[in-house]
């Protein structure tokens, strides 16, 4: 399902992060603090230090497992179970071989989204179904009522958490094996496949949890990133990989 409609990106909005170790970690913060840099703490939450008022902050492994416990599965099966991530306003010199991802805001419109049979094929496919870590599906009534207040909120009028459920399943599945993406000189920018009140956890692939393999990648933020990042719901961020 690949077109060759090419994002443009816009410039106003910029985030580097990066995945550490404690003693990079370290040495980092210990360097900012040196320059009269404040560095902030993600509490609870993983998305919040992508909202633009803050300039760099780090995310430590436990935060993972805090509020958003099942969807902080997919960190703890990838192999950035136990990192630290960094995610910064401006490049860190010195830190260059710990950079995983640019993101800017992009003008993409999606050329199509996946209709409820073809998330249905996506979330059966063998291959995905082996990597979907056991605790993604051990949602509890507080998770779904949470959801589908959050997809109110964001203008939609769904009210089965059923298909919120395969929405968000079926957007990491695409990640994995893209069916929905477009094309930029011959290589695959897969894309989220649904509007963002029907998405979840965007950190998973804007901070290559999911999808590290592809040089480009075009993530709408969930619910979470335009409630506790104000990133505007709908608006493609690119993601691209600094390992290209």
């Amino acid at each position: 399902m690949g077109t060759k409609t090419k994002p443009k990106k816009s410039r106003k909005y910029i985030k580097h992060t990066y995945w550490m170790t404690k003693g990079e970690k370290d040495r980092l913060v210990s360097d900012m603090v040196s320059r009269n840099i404040k560095v902030r703490w993600a509490k609870g939450i993983v998305c919040t230090p992508l909202d633009e008022i803050n300039r760099i902050s780090v995310v430590a492994p436990e935060i993972w497992s805090d509020s958003c416990a099942r969807q902080g599965s997919w960190y703890r099966a990838s192999d950035k179970n136990g990192l630290y991530l960094v995610i910064s306003a401006f490049e860190l010199k010195g830190f260059e071989n710990q950079k995983s991802t640019t993101l800017t805001r992009s003008d993409f419109q999606p050329p199509t989204l996946a209709t409820t049979r073809d998330k249905e094929e996506m979330v059966d496919d063998p291959d995905f179904v082996k990597k979907v870590p056991s605790q993604w599906s051990d949602i509890d009534q507080r998770d779904k009522n949470i959801y589908l207040r959050w997809a109110r909120r964001l203008g939609s009028d769904v009210s089965d958490y059923d298909f919120l459920y395969l929405s968000h399943t079926a957007n990491h599945a695409n990640f994995i094996h893209p069916r929905f993406f477009i094309q930029e000189n011959g290589i695959k920018v897969p894309y989220s496949i649904d509007r963002s009140a029907h998405l979840c956890s965007c950190c998973v692939e804007l901070f290559q949890i999911l999808g590290s393999e592809y040089p480009k990648k075009l993530v709408a933020p969930c619910p979470g990133a335009a409630i506790f990042a104000r990133l505007k719901p709908d608006q493609y961020l690119l993601v691209e990989n600094a390992s290209f």
